[in-house]
């Protein structure tokens, strides 16, 4: 019987990691940077990738700067996600390994 519980909890929490792996992933894939990062990244770095965009987003929007507008045009599409991973790997001291630009 003991056994039994054992290997119900184990097969539960084994379900509850999948479905976290996958929301994690599904966030990683709405963070505007390339496919090929986002699929490498680990949940530490999906999680702090996701407060960066959203503290970013939050004050472009609050803000009142002249080049926000020009922003949103979509000829500025690849220019908005090169200067989101700037402006990301900026705001750390130490540049996340993800966000090299040997790995873009």
């Amino acid at each position: 019987i003991l056994e039994m519980r054992k290997e119900k909890s184990r097969d539960a929490a084994r379900s509850r990691r999948g479905k976290e792996n996958f929301e994690f992933y599904e966030l990683a894939k709405l963070l505007p940077l390339p496919a090929a990062i986002t699929s490498q990244l680990d949940k530490a770095s999906i999680i702090r990738l996701t407060i960066s965009y959203l503290k970013l987003r939050d004050f472009s929007h609050h803000a009142d700067l002249p080049w926000v507008s020009s922003l949103h045009s979509p000829s500025h599409a690849h220019h908005d996600k090169l200067h989101l991973l700037k402006s990301i790997e900026g705001a750390d001291q130490s540049p996340a390994p993800e966000l090299r630009k040997d790995n873009l």
